[in-house]
């Protein structure tokens, strides 16, 4: 039984993250943050720019829900409001698109949900629709395969948030299904979390492996109360590793695919202060789409507000085994969903960008550096950083910096 210990709040609690595994937990915590690390920088403007204002049809981004960049420079975006895949050169010239929406080989029916890069330059899409394609290192369709999740079973489910690894598998939380309403019980009252069991599926075999067990997403147990700044699990994806952890921790659990723990680092920023000006109650309008049609809600909740944002916001993982922890962002506009800050297409635009810290194999932070204002960080490579950008007006691009370390 391995303990993670939250941050302070309103109503102090310890959660508890089993490792289903065959290591024994031991005392190897990595040492605790030092002050100093080096200051790293980004390139003072972007060495690639990919749509935002550019109104060429070739160019047009809208729900831009992935990109990688391939190992001759070559960037491809997951543009899922037209269900394809665009590739462009290393200078950001527009090459081809494929996939499109369908049923046909190499169409995805459903939405792109995740793309990473797997060896050879390869590109695997995962659609929502149980399903994973390939397209070889040409940006050829080069296969296929459907897969049946995990029984659920009365009251358990597979909660959303897949990520995929790039030797085809999947990881995945699952977990029980809780509800306001009906058969399966509630959540519980206050700061009530449930477990959350987090695996590697392998589509192949149908095989579910148990990785850890997490803490699920903050929930009350009534329709009209929800929790502002809610914590909630993060995932790094490494080559041979998993960065895990729940943003209202102190520690970051490294774990192997197959379970076993590798290292805990701990979480290199301190508890910050929710502000009085945060603490309001919430009316918001909601956007969404049904049905090809846009609409928009307007929706109320009385707020359970915690004295302490969570700790973190993002784990993203780097090359030489390092992982690139985000600090949760000072918002005063409360935030009741995580996705509206941990996912990729749904993420609010961060108007003061997003402060980084860069820690070693052995917990220690090597350097701090800040993203600039509405960019979102998809990939960090030895000399770059890749994401997605939303300007004042909305408009989307994909930008790739140089990394000055």
């Amino acid at each position: 039984m391995y303990t993670l210990q939250l941050g302070r709040s309103c109503h102090p609690v310890v959660i508890f993250a089993t490792l289903i595994a065959s290591t024994a937990c031991g005392g190897d915590a990595a040492p605790s943050p030092q002050d100093a690390s080096a200051k790293w920088t980004l390139s003072e403007e972007p060495t690639v720019v990919i749509g935002g204002a550019d109104e060429r049809e070739a160019y047009l981004l809208h729900w831009v829900t992935g990109a990688t960049r391939l190992g001759d420079g070559r960037i491809v975006v997951a543009n899922e409001s037209t269900s394809e895949l665009k590739y462009y050169d290393s200078q950001g010239t527009h090459l081809f698109d494929t996939g499109g929406e369908g049923g046909g080989p190499g169409e995805f029916a459903g939405s792109i949900e995740r793309i990473t890069r797997a060896p050879g330059d390869s590109v695997l899409v995962l659609s929502s629709l149980s399903r994973i394609t390939r397209f070889g290192p040409d940006g050829r369709y080069a296969s296929s395969s459907r897969y049946n999740l995990p029984p659920s079973g009365h009251c358990r489910r597979v909660e959303g948030r897949e990520r995929l690894v790039p030797d085809g598998s999947i990881v995945m939380g699952y977990g029980l299904f809780v509800g306001r309403s009906g058969e399966c019980p509630p959540p519980g009252p206050g700061e009530a979390r449930q477990p959350m069991v987090v695996g590697r599926f392998v589509p192949a075999t149908e095989d579910f492996d148990t990785i850890a067990e997490l803490p699920a997403a903050e929930m009350t147990s009534d329709a009209e109360t929800m929790h502002a700044y809610p914590r909630n699990r993060v995932y790094g994806i490494g080559h041979d590793r998993i960065y895990l952890g729940d943003t209202g921790s102190d520690t970051i659990l490294v774990m192997s695919f197959a379970g076993q723990r590798i290292v805990t680092l701990p979480v290199p920023f301190e508890p910050a202060a929710v502000p009085a000006e945060a603490r309001e109650r919430l009316v918001r309008e909601m956007e969404a789409t049904r049905a090809g049609q846009s609409m928009t809600m307007t929706v109320s909740w009385t707020l359970v507000y915690p004295d302490y944002y969570p700790r973190y916001a993002r784990l993203v993982a780097a090359p030489e085994d390092r992982v690139w922890v985000m600090a949760y962002p000072p918002l005063t506009e409360p935030v009741v969903f995580a996705d509206e800050v941990i996912h990729p297409r749904i993420s609010r635009r961060l108007d003061g960008g997003a402060l980084w810290k860069v820690v070693d194999r052995d917990g220690s932070p090597i350097a701090e550096l800040r993203t600039p204002p509405g960019f979102f960080l998809l990939e960090v490579g030895d000399d770059y950083v890749l994401g997605i950008n939303k300007d004042e007006v909305g408009r989307e691009s994909v930008r790739l910096f140089g990394l000055i370390r």
